[in-house]
């Protein structure tokens, strides 16, 4: 585990023989010379990030090691690292209810990634990994199902593609431990969009056709009647998103719409939906 060391400032009180720390939210007095010289090794020597061995080779031993990060935490002194770069990328599995999908990704990547149908999603344990989940025929009630299972999960990231409005979508990478914009936020402000786009009471865009199915049948299930090749651009921009420095994290939040028409690409970045559960 790392962890992010938070700004602090040290003052003396040598009438008291005591030590004042404090932090932005924090603040308390010590007489603790061990816990002080720690601080102050670590303020002369600009220590931002610090590791659970790094501890260890301090207090020695786990009991002690693991009381002074608690300690430090509740402190507000250090912070567990929750970093939003793409630390797994190498570790990618992908799920899909698209046999083209599945069968074009095990053509180029079978030897790399784990790739397994969308019906065995809910059997998954990984932990660490980056998984892709890929959607079509797309239903808005299978993604929120995902969403709420993927939502008690902390250890994963996660990349959203699927087929709506004669296009394809892939989300932002998502983790409920970074709290960013989550795959709802996305298809929500695609819903959005669309809504808007439309001209005229007898110009019925996409997005009005299927509000219509919802409110006379319930439920409404969108395939984009795919070839193989559809799924290209696809495959390239995940891989290219692969070999992208891990140091750069700017794509995170990055969002991508592929039009089937001309295949043109139009990038964007997800942000909230004010009417999210994520949202808070």
């Amino acid at each position: 585990m790392k962890y992010v060391v938070n700004p602090y400032l040290i003052y003396e009180l040598e009438d008291e023989n005591t030590t004042i720390i404090q932090t932005k939210d924090n603040s308390f007095a010590t007489k603790n010379e061990v816990l002080v010289n720690f601080l102050r090794y670590m303020e002369e020597n600009k220590i931002g990030n610090i590791t659970f061995n790094d501890f260890m080779v301090i207090f020695k031993e786990e009991n002690i090691a693991n009381e002074s990060i608690k300690f430090l935490m509740d402190s507000s002194i250090i912070k567990e690292e929750n970093s939003t770069y793409l630390s797994s990328i190498n570790d990618i599995v992908i799920f899909s209810n698209s046999s083209k999908f599945l069968e074009l990704s095990r053509d180029i990547w079978k030897e790399d990634h784990e790739i397994r149908s969308l019906d065995e999603f809910k059997d998954q344990n990984h932990e660490d990994k980056l998984i892709i989940v890929c959607l079509d025929p797309f239903s808005l009630q299978k993604l929120k199902e995902i969403v709420s299972f993927i939502n008690k999960d902390s250890t994963n990231v996660y990349k959203f593609v699927f087929a709506y409005n004669h296009s394809l979508y892939l989300s932002n990478y998502y983790s409920p431990r970074w709290g960013n914009p989550c795959p709802l936020c996305f298809f929500y402000s695609i819903e959005s969009q669309l809504r808007g786009s439309q001209s005229g009471k007898n110009n019925l865009n996409f997005q009005v056709m299927v509000d219509l199915f919802y409110n006379e049948k319930g439920f409404f299930q969108y395939d984009g009647l795919l070839n193989k090749s559809d799924w290209l651009p696809v495959i390239n921009q995940l891989h290219k998103e692969k070999k992208m420095s891990k140091a750069n994290y700017s794509i995170i939040d990055d969002v991508l719409k592929i039009d089937l028409n001309d295949f043109s690409l139009s990038y964007d970045t997800c942000y909230f939906w004010e009417m999210c559960d994520c949202y808070e």
